[in-house]
């Protein structure tokens, strides 16, 4: 019987130990019975090398360690292949440290890539039709790991957004797609843990049919008595009664993409959204969606051309008076694939083109237009100042504990702030003794 790895490799970074790599278990499903196949999430367990063929998923971040395994088969004559977010839309690049790359969704290629692996003829690319869940595929949740916090489930795939500094849309095209809730439901019917994260970049969509798509999403997570977490839009605030049904169905936090507090900021984002709705709008999006017992993650992206000192210590004052939960804080990242990208790189600006290929994964990339990057450094401590003191994490665990009137949420809050601050402060201390590797290229 030959056998197949569908490996996840190891972010030094930030560890996911969260949830599993849902992709590999829905890649498993795909894969006929006659073959044996291993899923190997290395942060987890322990890689092993034995295997008819080496599929491995990666996106910006571990595309690295993604690039260093497929040399280690390749020299023991294990045939490779990438596929995933980066390699999707970086396939040449890919392609030079694999026997082949998959471009977009695996599952609706697999028939062809096994028959290929048997009679020896592997192709350089198989572009992957995008996958509407017609094939009605169950994740093979059998072979993942029981060492994850929470399980994890996609209900839709795609976005019906598309920010210049998210390459969602380029890799799962423009379509947004359901899953059937007849599908979801067998996959509910899996779980061997009730609490969950919902993948889905989007989970609330746009639209009234979305709305009510969304409702009866929650009615099935109400009947099998699921607490889950997911990621929406500020739209999600629009509607009272979706807001109380989706805490009813067991929401306990919602991942929320407020991004900027500047206009202008957002205008050059695309983060169309929250450009139209205004800045104004984020204060009752928070007070909305607490009066219903929610917690909340809000992320920030700081170092864009807008930021100044005062732009981010205005951030930092945001945070703390309108008491989000779960402040993630990242810095403007360009990833390939991306306008962000296609317009740093044109302008000469990235240190790096290829930057993800830097150990460790550099914080910085390019610098901005109205802060150095020693400032920007600073007001970054700033701000972690407010989620690693015992003072604030104690005041950010009543606060939670307050609007959600739960010690589960108040406690998750509380330690994934915790471990957000310590993550970046972590990243920011390699910053020093790297910093030749952030300046201008020579």
């Amino acid at each position: 019987m030959r056998r197949v790895l569908l490996i996840n490799p190891a972010t030094p970074l930030f560890p996911m130990r969260l949830f599993p790599p849902l992709a590999l278990a829905v890649q498993a499903g795909s894969i006929p019975e006659h073959y044996e196949v291993k899923i190997i999430d290395e942060n987890i367990s322990p890689l092993t090398y034995e295997g008819d063929l080496a599929a491995i998923s990666a996106n910006t971040y571990s595309i690295r360690r993604a690039y260093e395994l497929a040399q280690v088969f390749r020299q023991k004559k294990i045939p490779v292949i990438l596929g995933g977010n980066h390699p999707s839309i970086l396939p040449e690049e890919a392609a030079g440290f694999a026997d082949a790359v998959v471009i977009g969704d695996g599952e609706t290629v697999w028939p062809e890539i096994l028959k290929d692996l048997e009679g020896k003829r592997l192709q350089k690319y198989y572009q992957a039709a995008p996958y509407a869940f017609d094939r009605q595929l169950l994740p093979r949740r059998d072979l993942l790991s029981p060492g994850y916090r929470f399980a994890s489930l996609e209900t839709v795939r795609g976005c019906p957004y598309d920010c210049d500094f998210c390459s969602v849309t380029r890799y799962h095209g423009a379509s947004y797609r359901f899953k059937p809730l007849e599908l979801i439901e067998a996959e509910l019917r899996q779980l061997r843990r009730k609490t969950l994260f919902l993948v889905d970049d989007n989970f609330i969509g746009a639209g009234k049919g979305a709305a009510e798509r969304a409702e009866a999403l929650f009615d099935l997570f109400r009947r099998y008595g699921i607490r889950w977490m997911g990621q929406a839009s500020i739209n999600i605030a629009d509607n009272p009664a979706l807001l109380r049904a989706a805490r009813q169905s067991g929401c306990l936090f919602l991942f929320i993409g407020f991004e900027s507090l500047n206009p202008a900021a957002l205008q050059s984002l695309n983060k169309k959204l929250n450009y139209r709705r205004g800045v104004s709008f984020y204060r009752e999006v928070i007070s909305r969606i607490h009066e219903q017992g929610i917690s909340i993650m809000g992320s920030f992206i700081i170092g864009s051309d807008y930021d100044t000192r005062e732009s981010i210590r205005e951030l930092r004052q945001f945070i703390r008076e309108s008491e989000i939960d779960i402040p993630n804080i990242t810095h403007l990242t360009p990833y390939p694939g991306t306008r962000i990208y296609e317009a740093l790189h044109k302008a000469g600006r990235l240190f790096q083109e290829q930057f993800w290929l830097q150990d460790p994964f550099p914080l910085f990339t390019f610098e901005p237009e109205q802060i150095s990057l020693a400032a920007l450094k600073e007001a970054t401590l700033e701000l972690l100042a407010d989620e690693e003191g015992l003072l604030a994490r104690a005041k950010g665990f009543i606060n939670t504990l307050k609007h959600t009137r739960s010690l589960r949420s108040a406690s998750y809050a509380l330690a994934e702030s915790t471990l957000n601050a310590r993550l970046m402060r972590k990243r920011l201390e390699r910053v020093p003794a790297a910093y030749a590797s952030y300046g201008p290229p020579a």
